[in-house]
C-alpha cells in the first residue's frame, strides 16, 4: 500500500480467521470504499466506490491473477468459486479506476484473491453446521519436496434462503425447479503446484471446478433465477522469471436456468449458458537505473483474451478476439520521490475500434513508512455480451404481449451501446510509522458518463409490424408491442468522495479498526432532452454513509473472538418493474432504508493450537432488513465450527 498509486486495503489470514465468516465477498464488507449487497443467501454484489448493481460488473475480480467474472454478464457469480476461505492468505483491494493495467472490467477496481502458495502452511479439515442446516465444509492438503511443491483443496456448502420468495401453497404460480428452501447447494476442487527450476525461474500449474445449484436476482423484471446443473471449471499455467512472466488460463462457465416462479400462462424463459474463454498475458519485467538514485521498475506487456458464448437468449452464438498493449513504469528518485506512470491499449471487436486508458500518480514519502499520493486515472467499460446482442422476449402484464429485449436493433441496425467511461482524480495519505497505529485516508473525485442501463421501452410501430420485424414469436406465442434491450444514460454522474480509516493495537493480541466512507452521488440530467428528464428518476445506488468498526482479541490460553459492525445509510434504486396499470414495464425509484449489522464470533484452541472449536453469528442481534429493493429479508444466522490442522 505505501508505494500504490491507487488507494488499497489488505484482508489478512487473521481477518478471515477470526472473522469466521465463510463467504469471500462478505469479508471484505470490514474495508472503507467497498459497497456489499447480499441479495440473497447465494448472491452476494461486490462493487468500489458505489454503483453497486444487481449482477454487478464494474469491479474486476481476480484469484492469483486469473480473471473469474462470466463473460457473459461480466458479473461475479461468488458462489461458484472453485475456493474456500481457508484456501485464502490474503485479499488485496484496489480502488478507483484500474483499467490503465487490467483492461475493460477494472472501471471501478480490482480485487485480487491471493491464494497460499503451494507447499506453505499445514494441511487441515473445517466444518460447520448452523440453523436451517446451513453447512460448510473444507478438507485442504499441501506439501513440498526439494523443487516441486502442491496444494489441493476440497469443499461444499449447502446455504438456505434468508426468506421463501415463494409460500407454500401458491396454487397460481408454476416454478422451475420446485418451490424450494435452499440458494445454493455446492461443491468444489481445486489442484496448483509449482517446481522451481534454476535459481530465477518458477513454473506452475493448476486447475479447479464447482458444480451445484445457485439461485440468483438478475435484471429488469427478470428477478429470481434458479441456476440448475451450474459447472464452472478452469486451468492455469504460468511461468515467472527475473524479466519475463507467462501466464494462460481457460475458463468454462455451464448452466440450464429459468425463473424461479411465474404466474400460470406465463413462461418460466427456461435456457441454457455457455460460456468459454482462453486468455494469456506476456510481459517483460527490468528493473534499472537513469542516473544515480532514480531507479525504473519497468513493465511491458500484451495480453489475448477468445471469448466464446452460447446463450439461449442471445441472437445468435459469438465469439470476440480482445487484444491489448500496456506499459507501467514506477520512477523512484532517492527513495523519497516517486513518479508511476501507465498506458493500455485494448482493441474491442464489438465496438470494432482501440480503447486508451492512460493514469498518472505521483508519491511522496515523508518518512519511511508514510506516503501523500496524488493521481489522474481514467477507465472503461465495454458492453457484454448481454447488453450486446441480447435477444429476449418479456411477457408484458397483458395477453399475448411481448417487450422484445434486443442488441442488435431492426429499427437501427447501426445502433451500439458505448462503453461506460469515468475518470477519477484523488489525493490520499498513509501512515504506519508506529508499530501500534496506523491510518489511511483517499479523497476523490469521479466522473461516470455513458452509463449503460436498461432501455427506455420503444413502441413498436406499424411500419416495424409491415416490415416483418414485429410478427408472431413461434416459440413464445407472444407478439413484441414495445422494444428494449440496453442504451447508454443521458445522465452524467460525478461521485464525490472520502475514505478515514484507522487500525490500533495497543497490546499483543488486541486490534481495534474503525473506517468511514463518505460518498455523495450527483446525477447530472442536463445532456438529457425533456423526454429524458421526464422519464428519469433518482438513482443513487449506494449509500452517502458508511461505518465499519470491530475488535479482534487472541489470548495464550487459546480463547480468541471478534466483533464487527457495520453501518449502512439509505439508498434509492431506480429499477424497471411491470407496470399492470399501464401495460408495460417501467422505471419505479425504490427507497431502501438505512441497515445494520453486528457479527460476532468466539473460539477456543487447543491440542497445541491444532484444533479449535467456534461459534459465529451473522447479524446476531436479528435485525431484520434488506440490502437491495427486492431482495430476501435478511436475520439472524448462527453457526459451529471445528477445525484440526495437522
Amino acid at each position: 500500500p505505501l508505494d500504490a498509486p491507487s488507494s488499497t486495503s489488505i484482508v489478512t489470514q487473521q481477518d478471515i480467521r477470526l472473522s469466521g465468516i465463510t463467504k469471500i465477498p462478505e469479508l471484505l464488507r470490514r474495508l472503507a470504499g467497498v459497497d456489499i449487497m447480499e441479495v440473497n443467501n447465494s448472491q452476494t454484489e461486490v462493487s468500489l466506490r458505489g454503483f453497486n448493481q444487481r449482477l454487478s460488473n464494474k469491479v474486476l475480480v481476480l484469484i492469483d491473477g486469473r480473471s473469474v467474472y462470466v463473460d457473459l454478464l461480466g458479473a461475479t457469480f461468488w458462489q461458484t468459486l472453485p475456493i474456500g476461505v481457508e484456501d485464502i492468505d490474503r485479499i488485496e483491494v484496489v480502488r478507483g479506476p484500474g483499467s490503465a493495467l487490467y483492461g475493460a472490467d477494472a472501471a471501478n477496481g480490482v480485487i485480487n484473491i491471493i491464494t497460499k502458495a503451494p507447499g506453505e502452511g499445514t494441511s487441515g479439515i473445517n466444518v460447520g453446521y448452523g440453523d436451517h442446516n446451513q453447512t460448510h465444509g473444507s478438507l485442504w492438503a499441501t506439501g513440498k519436496r526439494d523443487d516441486f511443491a502442491w496444494r489441493a483443496s476440497a469443499g461444499y456448502d449447502y446455504l438456505p434462503k434468508w426468506s421463501r420468495d415463494v409460500p407454500p401453497g401458491r396454487a397460481d404460480l408454476t416454478t422451475f425447479n420446485g418451490a424450494s428452501s435452499t440458494d445454493a447447494s455446492t461443491a468444489r476442487i481445486n489442484i496448483s503446484g509449482t517446481r522451481r527450476i534454476g535459481r530465477d525461474i518458477t513454473v506452475g500449474v493448476g486447475g479447479g471446478l464447482m458444480e451445484g445449484n445457485v439461485d440468483i436476482l438478475g435484471i429488469g423484471p427478470l428477478n429470481n433465477v434458479d441456476l440448475t446443473n451450474t459447472q464452472v471449471s478452469d486451468v492455469v499455467a504460468f511461468l515467472d522469471s527475473k524479466h519475463i512472466q507467462v501466464r494462460a488460463f481457460y475458463n468454462r462457465f455451464r448452466t440450464n436456468f429459468g425463473l424461479e416462479s411465474n404466474s400460470i400462462g406465463q413462461s418460466l424463459l427456461p435456457g441454457s449458458a455457455d460460456n468459454n474463454v482462453l486468455d494469456g498475458e506476456a510481459q517483460y519485467v527490468g528493473q534499472f537505473e537513469t542516473g544515480k538514485g532514480i531507479d525504473h521498475d519497468l513493465h511491458v506487456g500484451l495480453s489475448y483474451r477468445l471469448k466464446q458464448v452460447s446463450w439461449t437468449y442471445l441472437d445468435e452464438s459469438r465469439t470476440e478476439n480482445h487484444e491489448a498493449f500496456f506499459v507501467h513504469d514506477e520512477v523512484k528518485i532517492k527513495k523519497i520521490f516517486a513518479l508511476v506512470g501507465d498506458y493500455r491499449l485494448d482493441y474491442d471487436p464489438y465496438l470494432a475500434r482501440p480503447i486508451m486508458s492512460p493514469r498518472g500518480a505521483i508519491l511522496i514519502h515523508p518518512t519511511q513508512k508514510s506516503t501523500i499520493r496524488a493521481s489522474v486515472a481514467t477507465a472503461f467499460r465495454t458492453p457484454t455480451f448481454l447488453e450486446s446482442y441480447l435477444s429476449l422476449p418479456v411477457q408484458l402484464p397483458v395477453a399475448g404481449a411481448a417487450l422484445d429485449s434486443r442488441g442488435v436493433r431492426t429499427d437501427d441496425p447501426n445502433f451500439k451501446v458505448q462503453p461506460e467511461r469515468v475518470f477519477s482524480a484523488e489525493l490520499g495519505y498513509l501512515t504506519q510509522d508506529s508499530d501500534i497505529f496506523t491510518f489511511d485516508s483517499a479523497f476523490f473525485f469521479t466522473q461516470t458518463n455513458d452509463f449503460i442501463r436498461l432501455a427506455t421501452n420503444r413502441p413498436v410501430s406499424l411500419g416495424d409490424a409491415a416490415s416483418g420485424s414485429a410478427n408472431l414469436n413461434q416459440e413464445t406465442g407472444l407478439y413484441p408491442v414495445f422494444a428494449g434491450g440496453f442504451e447508454n444514460s443521458c445522465s452524467l454522474y460525478n461521485t464525490y468522495g472520502a475514505e478515514l480509516g484507522a487500525r490500533v493495537a495497543p497490546v499483543e493480541g488486541l486490534d481495534v479498526y474503525t473506517n468511514y466512507t463518505f460518498n455523495y452521488v450527483n446525477q447530472d440530467d442536463s445532456n438529457c432532452t425533456a423526454a429524458q428528464k421526464s422519464a428519469a428518476v433518482e438513482d443513487s445506488r449506494t449509500s452517502v454513509n458508511k461505518l465499519n468498526a470491530g475488535v479482534q482479541v487472541r489470548t495464550d490460553p487459546g480463547i480468541d473472538g471478534s466483533i464487527d459492525f457495520h453501518y449502512i445509510s439509505p439508498q434509492t434504486w431506480d429499477e424497471q418493474v411491470e407496470s399492470v396499470a399501464q401495460q408495460k414495464i417501467v422505471d419505479e425509484a425504490f427507497h431502501l432504508d438505512a441497515y445494520y449489522l453486528l457479527n460476532a464470533r468466539v473460539g477456543y484452541r487447543f491440542l497445541k493450537n491444532q484444533a479449535e472449536v467456534s461459534a459465529v453469528a451473522f447479524n446476531l442481534t436479528g435485525y431484520e432488513h434488506r440490502e437491495h429493493p427486492f431482495g430476501q429479508t435478511i436475520g439472524r444466522r448462527v453457526m459451529g465450527f471445528f477445525t484440526y490442522k495437522f
